[in-house]
């Protein structure tokens, strides 16, 4: 994409072009998002997206790493402030489930992206990238439970978080808040089991889960 210089008021319509492409891709798919699509959510005429979009593609993708890495920093600020705190794996568990919890519309768009690349190979690019963001963060709120190899277990919460979000998306209501914090909780337990921890293990184990 060609790269512009823009004032103020031209960085709000970008700014704008991009959220209203994640509100067109968690209602619509991803098949939904066309320059008429974006630009009349938006409320802006329909030749802005040539404007500043070498391609609808283009417009797609930025929009995607937008929405991520705005989720991502919010969740490693998080994992740094536990770090900072030195918090028990307990109390990571806590605090890091909230912040996985679906969020409409950006969870659903970022669901309907990854369909997307599933079926367009030249969009996988941009979903992997948001992968590895995913699992960064992941591995930031693994590593600040004090746990060794977080990159290695990352994947893992990843995958799981994702797939919640997926069932709470498709039918509201579905998987009670208690429902994620158990499965973050015994895949950390199995984790720390695994790598030999066994007296971090049962100090977790020991301690109540907390109250829904």
């Amino acid at each position: 994409m060609t790269e512009r210089r823009h004032r103020p008021s031209a960085q709000a319509r970008r700014a704008a072009l991009l959220r209203a492409t994640v509100e067109v891709a968690a209602a619509e798919g991803v098949a939904g998002i066309t320059h008429r699509a974006v630009t009349e959510r938006a409320g802006l005429p329909l030749a802005t997206v040539s404007y500043f979009f070498d391609s609808i593609g283009a417009l797609i993708e930025e929009a995607l790493r937008d929405s991520v890495a705005a989720d991502a920093a919010v969740q490693e600020e998080l994992a740094e402030a536990l770090a900072e705190a030195h918090s028990s794996p307990e109390e990571v568990v806590a605090a890091f489930t909230p912040a996985v919890a679906p969020r409409f519309p950006d969870t659903l768009a970022m669901l309907e992206a990854y369909l997307h690349a599933a079926r367009h190979p030249e969009f996988r690019d941009a979903v992997a990238d948001a992968l590895a963001m995913s699992r960064q963060v992941s591995a930031a709120a693994v590593r600040a439970a004090g746990a060794p190899d977080p990159e290695a277990v990352a994947p893992a919460f990843a995958a799981v978080a994702h797939g919640f979000a997926l069932h709470e998306l498709a039918v509201p209501g579905s998987v009670p808040p208690e429902y994620f914090d158990s499965a973050f909780r015994a895949l950390f337990l199995g984790f720390l089991l695994d790598a030999g921890h066994v007296d971090l293990a049962m100090e977790l184990r020991r301690q109540p889960a907390p109250e829904a």
